[in-house]
């Protein structure tokens, strides 16, 4: 055996450190250092004579050691003993101790731990073999052979998956040997449930196989068990069979669900292709698809295709194919181009017809959302370093599944100049505030609603979005460019005013003008034809704003509060905006009806470019004057503990806004809007009230009773103000009322700390999203009990019509029945139809390595139950209980 191939790096805390005496020395003398750390450095070299004289010998590559104590050579019996806080690191094998022996003549490593005053025992060696990880209490390992024999080991088989064990045989394979090991993934010292066989083998990056074993729970063994078993143990996602779910379901029978094959492409693309299965009939294919490039994209890719039969009766056939198309591309570089994608479209019954799917929307939100709206955009972006330009492509889809409207924008172009000061080094402040921008974008909209003018689609003519029909709504697209130049600047007027001009100018381009007419039959104005020629719409206006802030403090010599700050905030502004409806622009086409019987000419202006792409001009002239005030009222407050004082809000926002249109011939006052917000008794109590006031007067013509013997009011407004007649100061048609707490005490102090915890929080940007406006939603187990209450209320009264409240009691929270048990609520009642809204008890249970839960509706539209209790870790996910009833079987 050679004992100098290679070379040798100690490092020694102790300068003290024994070093080899020349008699011992069989290299060369050694080079000897002293960091700045007074930490020695020696480094034995190989001798040149002794590589000629020996061998080659079992040592491959350097042993790198250290010690914090000392480190005792013999080079006569080729043993080196490391004391304290030992390490070894020879090629991948790295090992900690307390004390590490080193023998080059047996070719092995010894390692041990030690007893401390209190008689404990410190120092268990850690063993590293690669991504192999073995804790022990004491080991041998022989370098030559590459074999180690180990006692009382715990083994961590990837990143989840621990194997405990008395005594334990490593070969040359890493392939792990033992008797009596117990196999679980809870990382307690004492685990809370251990799979425990006699003999078992591990062999890395694949599984563990082991005899007859038994299950124990908390150190009670069970009867549940097998005559042998094998569990996973991966480095590395592998393809394979996905065991399908079964269960049943009352409208398709019983069925097999999320069955099929992963498919581990490479270490960038994964792909899953599954398949549900019923028994009456419906079937589901489902191809899910993820990928990253590390630094440069990810995204995933997700096809859904249903056929589900339409009839119970086996002898009809009928049945109605559906689809749905996920896909999610997102950058990870900051580079000047970007493209990220975001696609979410179906067909128009895939919603109704798949909520019973596993692999479909939370029912109760498809249920709940009428509307059902799908939105995709695919972008690609580009920014020019050193410049103000920018480029952007986008195309888009927005569907509705309700009505079958889908519109396309294929595509969308814009290119943008961002702020510039053109005037930023003249001395004058009115130029060099002055900020111009220039925005220029296109589209080409595709709509399936040929109807074409119109807000409402369930009232105009959508076609069926096939592709026999697509040349029909290319031809019907909605074409046009817009460029628009903002300018504005600011300017600081008496000091204390700061004056806002600006000027905004767009201009339109489209390839199309509508030509109108009145139809002969209804006397009402309809499109006649549709001119195939290049024009545009020019529209500008102009705004200036004035603004100021006020302060008011009130300082009190005794007591508690210590001041009272009251901050106002007035603005005024004037806007202008001409007619373009003016026939010297030729934007709006003048229709009259001639009335009869003496009655007056109806006379309308119809848009040659309604329901174009980006609109038309405003019709009517404005010259309106703006005004608002909004006020802020905060109080200093400081007690004899208090260093600081406290700033408490009374009034976070006070405010009222109104305008006045100059050029209109009536209804020149718009209405009033009010809003006030306030947190009271320190915080605890939060409110908000906001409301709409009319100041014109209304005129009753009549009541009339419909067939449902319902009065039918007949009404019209004057222009009259209300208060020429009167003492008020204008109707209120809207108005609304909400008052919030927490009435925990805790809960209070908490639930600011919990946004912030989320904030920070490495979870999904929809999960972090949804739990900021959802604080109940995140479970805190360190606090006892929780419990909000909301109280809102709606007003809405238009003239002599019946007005309208609505109003509900709202709360929800949760209760620790213990350190581990949480039960969490969410409850309302609406006061008006005086029943309760949907009610959703949820009972959860920290269980460490364990995972349980319990979600309830009690009653209502939406009854159901789902129960789990499983292992967390997805190497064993399979070890479940899952039971629940869904609300849709009821059906």
């Amino acid at each position: 055996m050679n004992l100098v191939l290679g070379q040798v790096e100690t490092q020694v805390k102790s300068p003290s450190a024994i070093l080899p005496s020349k008699k011992d020395t069989l290299a060369g003398p050694p080079s000897t250092s002293v960091d700045k750390n007074d930490t020695v450095i020696i480094k034995e070299k190989n001798n040149a004579d002794s590589l000629k004289a020996e061998k080659a010998g079992d040592i491959s590559t350097t042993i790198f050691y250290s010690a914090r104590d000392s480190i005792n050579s013999n080079l006569e019996q080729k043993i080196i003993i490391l004391y304290g806080e030992a390490k070894i690191k020879y090629g991948d094998i790295e090992l900690e101790a307390e004390e590490i022996t080193i023998d080059y003549e047996k070719s092995t490593i010894s390692a041990h731990g030690k007893l401390d005053s209190a008689g404990r025992r410190v120092g268990f060696p850690i063993f590293k073999n690669g991504k192999e990880l073995y804790e022990t209490r004491d080991m041998v390992y022989n370098f030559k052979t590459r074999r180690a024999i180990i006692s009382e080991v715990v083994t961590q088989q990837g990143d989840d998956a621990f194997i405990h064990s008395e005594a334990v045989y490593k070969n040359e394979k890493n392939e792990i040997l033992s008797n009596t090991s117990a196999y679980t993934t809870c990382n307690l010292e004492t685990p809370h449930y251990r799979i425990i066989s006699r003999r078992s083998k591990a062999i890395p990056n694949d599984k563990v196989i082991t005899g007859p074993f038994y299950m124990e729970f908390n150190g009670v063994p069970t009867p549940l068990g097998f005559g042998f078993g094998m569990f996973p143990s991966p480095r590395k996602s592998a393809s394979g069979i996905m065991i399908p779910k079964y269960g049943e379901e009352k409208n398709r029978g019983f069925f097999l669900r999320s069955g099929g094959y992963f498919f581990d492409i490479n270490d960038y693309i994964k792909l899953a292709i599954t398949g549900d299965v019923y028994s009456k009939g419906s079937a589901a294919l489902y191809v899910n698809s993820t990928y990253k490039k590390r630094y440069h994209h990810s995204g995933s890719f997700n096809f859904s295709f249903t056929n589900n039969k339409t009839s119970d009766k086996i002898e009809d056939k009928t049945s109605k194919k559906d689809f749905r198309v996920l896909w999610s591309h997102s950058p990870q570089t900051k580079g000047t181009g970007r493209f990220s994608a975001s696609v979410n479209a179906a067909s128009s019954s895939f919603s109704s017809n798949n909520y019973l799917g596993a692999n479909s929307a939370n029912p109760a939100t498809q249920l709940t959302n009428p509307s059902q709206k799908l939105s995709s955009n695919i972008s690609y972006s580009k920014t020019f370093t050193g410049t103000p330009l920018s480029l952007g492509l986008n195309l888009r889809h927005n569907q509705s599944l309700n009505t079958g409207q889908v519109d396309l924008g294929l595509p969308d172009l814009s290119f943008n100049v961002n702020n510039f000061y053109p005037f930023k080094k003249v001395d004058l402040t009115f130029l060099e505030n002055m900020s111009i921008r220039y925005t220029f974008s296109g589209t080409n909209q595709i709509t399936n609603n040929l109807g074409r003018i119109g807000a409402d689609a369930s009232k105009d003519s959508i076609a069926p979005f096939k592709l026999e029909n697509m040349s029909t709504f290319i031809e019907n697209s909605r074409k046009g460019f817009r460029g628009n130049i903002p300018l504005s600047t600011s300017i600081k007027a008496l000091k204390n005013f700061t004056l806002s001009p600006g000027i905004n100018f767009d201009q339109l381009w489209y390839f199309e003008k509508l030509q109108w007419g009145i139809d002969e039959k209804s006397k009402l104005p309809v499109v006649q034809d549709t001119l195939n020629i290049f024009n545009g719409v020019y529209n500008y206006s102009g705004s200036i704003g004035l603004t100021t802030r006020l302060y008011g403090m009130y300082l009190f010599k005794k007591g508690s509060i210590k001041a009272i700050r009251h901050v106002i905030n007035p603005s005024i502004g004037y806007s202008f905006q001409p007619d373009f409806g003016d026939p010297k622009y030729d934007y709006y086409q003048k229709l009259v009806v001639e009335g009869t019987n003496g009655s007056k000419d109806q006379v309308y202006y119809q848009s040659r470019h309604q329901g174009f792409a980006y609109g038309s001009s405003r019709l009517g002239k404005s010259s309106s004057v703006g005004f608002g005030l909004n006020n802020n009222i905060e109080m200093k407050v400081k007690n004899k503990k208090d260093t600081i004082a406290k700033k408490i809000s009374l009034l976070n926002t006070l405010s009222i806004g109104n305008s006045y249109n100059l050029a209109a011939d009536s209804f020149k006052l718009s209405s009033f809007s009010l809003a006030a917000n306030s947190n009271v008794l320190q915080g605890k109590i939060n409110l908000n009230i906001n409301a709409t006031l009319d100041p014109y007067q209304y005129v009753l013509d009549s009541i009339k009773t419909d067939e449902k013997s319902s009065s039918v009011i007949y009404q019209h407004k004057i222009d009259r103000y209300v208060w020429k007649d009167g003492f008020e100061v204008g109707q209120i048609t809207s108005a609304g009322f909400a008052i919030s707490t927490n009435l925990s005490p805790k809960g209070q102090e908490k639930d600011k700390e919990t946004r912030e915890k989320i904030s920070e929080s490495d979870i999904s940007e929809s999960d972090k999203q949804f739990l900021l406006n959802n604080p109940d939603a995140y479970i805190d187990f360190n606090i006892p009990w929780n419990l909000r209450v909301s109280y809102n209320v709606s007003f809405a009264k238009n003239g002599y019509q019946k007005a309208t409240v609505t109003q509900a009691l709202t709360f929800s929270g949760d209760i620790s029945l213990s350190e581990k048990w949480k039960v969490v609520y969410n409850s309302g009642i609406d006061l008006e139809k005086k029943k309760f809204t949907q009610t959703n008890i949820a009972i959860s249970r920290e269980l460490h390595c364990w995972q349980f839960s319990l979600n309830w509706v009690p009653f209502g539209h939406f009854q159901s139950y789902s129960f789990h209790i499983g292992i967390k870790s997805a190497l064993l996910s399979d070890l479940k209980l899952d039971r629940n009833r869904s609300f849709v079987d009821n059906f």
